[in-house]
């Protein structure tokens, strides 16, 4: 695999944290659990994206970019953040629901998808 490939997966690493971003502070104002929320929709749709591209695509180059549009597209870093806040809050109950609950559906998500495809 040429080094092209790991560059435009570089590329569209950014293109997905960019939505995401635009995607966290849209749900911030509109889902019940802020920006939270968001995060956990991101990043258990963005597993089973990351399913689908695992059972369909054979081809090292396009495995790395569609890891690279998705991996950027989700994110561990602000979800770890998020439960620290709650954490930090006094929240544990919120903070235990904003960190088992998309680990366990992202999980979900992957297998899924990926046993569907």
């Amino acid at each position: 695999m040429s080094i092209g490939w790991y560059a435009v997966a570089i590329l569209l690493g950014g293109v997905g944290a960019s939505a995401r971003v635009w995607l966290t502070h849209a749900g911030e104002t509109r889902l019940p659990g802020g920006a939270p929320m968001a995060t956990g929709i991101i990043n258990v749709v963005g597993a089973g994206l990351l399913g689908g591209v695992a059972a369909l695509v054979a081809d090292p180059a396009l495995f790395v970019v569609g890891y690279g549009l998705l991996g950027g597209l989700t994110t561990f870093s602000t979800w770890m953040v998020e439960v620290d806040e709650q954490q930090r809050h006094g929240r544990l109950g919120t903070a235990a629901l904003t960190l088992g609950a998309p680990m366990l559906l992202g999980a979900a998500a992957y297998a899924l998808t990926r046993a569907l495809l």
